[in-house]
């Protein structure tokens, strides 16, 4: 229904900016060239950098699809946290630039000249441009919208499309049995007078529940209302079945599947690159950073606790199968199962002294790295939990078990988001899993690096959580 308004203006927006950032740097480039504010040296690569605006912000362009829906309606906040974003892209390719060509033509200074003239030209961008070409394109085709639902959807429906309106859609009423005593939108009559209404009203769509009528009856209304003329569109609330959780959609042939979550790592060379990326930071790890350690721990350990080095226990894997994961040993050895099954917390008797700087700085989970190696965990993905907890956590969460989708990680989005350590509060859990989830739904390269730097970052300032 929305789908091609929303994908023309991105895309439009998206050229406003590349030729705006184009425009800016040949008029920037133009008035230092004429007041010889900055000298370059010869030779000067003033087009190449003008090359390195454009490919940054074609970049930009492309990645405004993840808040396609919102243009044409940002605040000024939301406006400079995605201008904050682009102008991330663009110091990055121009900077780049410089860098690999080892260009000294080019004053630096020049270059942050423009980064700064950009910062709040992308600003101004983001909320003027989408809209102004809302107001071009959409105000002038306005697509009346007529509801045909129950009682009970009328009112999420109607303000969900409202929110959109700034995309050309306009609500104007219902058609329907019963009175919602939840919403001020008219009806505008029964269900059998729905030819009548959209002629009278001039209607330009009407959107239908699926799920509230029979195949036959739902047939009758979509050839009534094309036979006068108009727009018909059938919608499924995924809400009846996965609640407020977010949903992938999948069209295949005449079918759509309505699904809890994409799975990127479903795609084998997205599987692939991150069964590289393991390999290529496991492999060091286990080789040359695991032999000395083993040595020092088993050295504090003899001094502090005596007992074996590592410490060994079944966790669930990718779905769900069990493998034995490896941590160095933090715990004194005594103590029953029901014990160690215990969530370590803060000033635990169990962990002896170097115990809790291995734990603080996350040291203890170096093992795993053998676990990764023989491809039973990844480097980065949802943390494996005690099979207890588990269970418990599953009671509490409807959707825990679908982080076992993916293998689990030594450290992962919610670890590098500062959620470590105990659980003590079902806030806390909620949170965790809703960070599993997203990775899950949003894996990419680029996230398992950024998981993997806060991860190192942590490990030399560790949060409040690690303990």
């Amino acid at each position: 229904m929305l789908k091609h308004r929303q994908e023309g203006l991105r895309c439009l927006h998206g050229c406003a900016i590349v030729l705006t950032a184009a425009g800016l740097y040949v008029f920037w480039s133009a008035l230092v060239s004429w007041t010889g504010w900055i000298k370059f040296a010869e030779p000067a690569r003033i087009s190449t950098y003008l090359l390195g605006v454009l490919a940054a912000t074609l970049w930009i362009a492309r990645g405004l699809k993840g808040c396609q829906a919102r243009l044409g309606n940002l605040g000024w906040w939301e406006a400079t946290r995605i201008a904050r974003h682009q102008l991330t892209c663009i110091v990055a390719v121009l900077f780049t630039i410089a860098f690999a060509t080892k260009d000294v033509g080019v004053s630096r200074v020049f270059l942050c000249g423009y980064v700064v003239l950009m910062a709040p030209t992308l600003v101004l961008a983001n909320r003027i441009f989408p809209r102004l070409i809302v107001r071009w394109f959409f105000h002038g085709a306005v697509m009346r919208t007529v509801l045909v639902a129950p009682d009970a959807d009328i009112e999420d429906l109607a303000e969900w499309i409202k929110s959109r309106e700034h995309l050309g859609i306009q609500v104007i009423g219902w058609v329907g049995s019963g009175h919602p005593t939840t919403t001020t939108l008219p009806l505008l009559g029964p269900l059998s007078e729905l030819r009548r209404v959209v002629i009278e009203h001039d209607v330009s769509q009407v959107v239908v529940s699926q799920s509230a009528y029979e195949p036959r009856q739902a047939h009758e209304i979509a050839r009534c209302v094309e036979d006068a003329g108009c727009r018909v569109r059938f919608y499924t609330n995924s809400r009846r079945y996965f609640g407020s959780l977010p949903v992938s959609i999948e069209h295949e042939g005449d079918y759509t599947f309505v699904m809890l979550a994409a799975e990127p790592l479903e795609n084998p060379a997205n599987r692939a690159i991150k069964r590289t990326l393991d390999i290529v930071v496991s492999l060091p790890v286990v080789l040359f950073v695991l032999p000395p350690l083993v040595a020092m721990v088993a050295l504090m350990q003899r001094l502090q606790s005596p007992g074996p080095v590592f410490h060994r226990q079944y966790r669930s894997g990718l779905n769900r199968r069990k493998f034995l994961i490896f941590k160095f040993r933090t715990m004194h050895v005594q103590g029953t199962a029901q014990s160690m099954a215990k969530q370590a917390q803060r000033e635990d008797s169990r962990v002896y002294r170097f115990g809790r700087f291995l734990r603080r700085s996350s040291l203890d989970e170096i093992p795993q790295f053998l676990n990764v190696l023989w491809g039973d965990m990844s480097v980065s993905g949802p943390r494996p939990h005690l099979i207890e907890h588990d269970e418990q956590f599953a009671k509490i969460v409807n959707s825990y078990y679908t982080r076992h989708f993916v293998k689990p990680g030594i450290t992962g989005l919610a670890q590098s988001k500062g959620f470590r350590g105990e659980i003590s509060e079902v806030s806390l859990l909620h949170k965790r899993i809703g960070y599993d989830m997203m990775y899950i739904r949003r894996w990419s390269l680029l996230l398992d690096l950024q998981i993997l730097v806060e991860t190192v970052r942590q490990v030399f300032k560790p949060p409040r959580s690690a303990y």
